[in-house]
């Protein structure tokens, strides 16, 4: 029987237990993430990450396992709402995170498997001709020839004839996401970080979390806490406590955002499979990608801009029937599939696309905005947010 959700007054024994110097809130690739960069840099920190569910149930452990940097359309689309500089700035992020994040697992079985991406066009599209000048932009970054258009590849994977074109992608891989998830667990305990579940934060003031647990209501004591929730960042109360600096300064509101739910769908074993890698479609909203023999496919959400607005992670009938007649007309036509399984997950989208990590207060760091890209950027924002912590507050 649950007990009642009042507040407990700890024991002396227990404030040891529950005081740290950095408490992390979220236990995805973001908050483990940071939770390893603060106890690699400075061990001495007592660090503690508070997981409101059993395992994280946002994106990182419920998204396609795409470790990509973003496909020639969806960076086009990027540099027409943010022109080149600012496009490149958000690639150079992602490339940064996933070469981090790489070295951060190297040795450990996370399902990563580097065959290249693809990009699928119905027409004659924009993009293919605006190849040469975007392989110019990522050249400093990736080299040459990052895209390349792979017509050939068409026939070659079995695609369906409303493929037109092919754009490969270097570089791009896919993993395990439960599998990275696990390692980055694993290596945030090796490192003394302390990893709590069942333990709900719903509001954070002057030193203090207020956190429900099964228990009851507790207070967790900290010097600094770090928001690592993304998409629920909106279901924390943040008290804006006055910082003691003189001269006191500026800081900033905690972003608006929106939250967007990610539909997938996974068949069973497919014998005749031909194709391996990560695929991108309609500027990043389709993906799919090889699971062993099965496909993974996902997205969708820009036919249903508004009812995909949401922090539901239940899918709904007409997506899944889009996703599935895109299977079944694009991806392997002619071939009798069985979905084996569908899911949701939560991602959360900042106006201008922007990773950020910012001080709210002087007590409060916000680690946020992997905008559908937290495999990538996890490991970035993680550095950035680590040497807010560990600098002192600026005056």
């Amino acid at each position: 029987m649950l007990s009642s959700d009042a507040p407990i007054i700890s024991s002396p024994w227990e404030d040891v237990l529950l005081s740290f110097d950095v408490v992390v809130v979220g236990a995805g690739i973001i908050g483990l993430s940071t939770a390893i960069e603060l106890a690699e840099r400075k061990s001495a920190l007592r660090i503690a990450v508070l997981e409101r569910g059993l395992i994280p149930t946002g994106a990182s452990t419920r998204n396609a396992g795409f470790a990509c940097f973003g496909s020639a359309g969806e960076i086009l689309a990027d540099i027409s709402r943010m022109g080149p500089k600012g496009a490149l700035a958000v690639v150079a992020k992602r490339v940064e995170g996933l070469n981090k994040l790489k070295q951060r697992v190297a040795g450990t079985d996370v399902g990563l498997e580097e065959y290249g991406g693809h990009e699928l066009f119905f027409d004659d599209n924009e993009v293919l001709s605006r190849l040469p000048e975007l392989n110019a932009l990522l050249e400093p970054l990736l080299g040459a020839e990052v895209f390349t258009r792979r017509d050939d590849l068409i026939k070659e994977f079995s695609f369906g004839p409303t493929v037109k074109a092919l754009v490969h992608i270097k570089h791009e891989a896919i993993l395990h996401s439960g599998l990275l998830l696990n390692a980055l667990w694993k290596q945030a305990e090796r490192l003394g970080v302390r990893i709590f579940t069942g333990s709900l934060v719903t509001r954070i003031a002057h030193k203090a979390l207020t956190v429900h647990t099964i228990a009851g209501e507790r207070t967790i004591q900290t010097n600094t806490t770090v928001i690592a929730t993304n998409g629920n960042l909106s279901q924390i109360t943040i008290d804006r406590i006055a910082p003691t600096f003189e001269p006191a300064p500026t800081f900033e509101p905690a972003p608006t955002f929106e939250p967007a739910r990610g539909q997938v769908l996974l068949t069973a074993p497919i014998e005749s499979l031909r194709f391996r890698g990560s695929f991108h479609f309609d500027a990043g909203y389709y993906y799919f990608r090889n699971l062993g023999n099965r496909i993974l496919l996902g997205g969708g959400r820009n036919t249903d801009f508004v009812g995909e607005r949401t922090f539901s992670m239940s899918t709904t009938q007409p997506l899944q029937e889009n996703l599935t007649e895109f299977l079944r007309t694009v991806i392997v036509p002619g071939t009798d599939v069985t979905i084996e399984r569908s899911w949701s997950g939560t991602m959360a989208f900042t106006a201008d696309k922007q990773p950020l990590a910012k001080r709210l207060n002087e007590d409060v760091v916000l680690a946020f905005g992997c905008n559908g890209m937290g495999v990538a950027l996890g490991s970035s924002i993680a550095s950035e947010v680590a040497d807010l912590v560990i600098a002192p507050c600026s005056r």
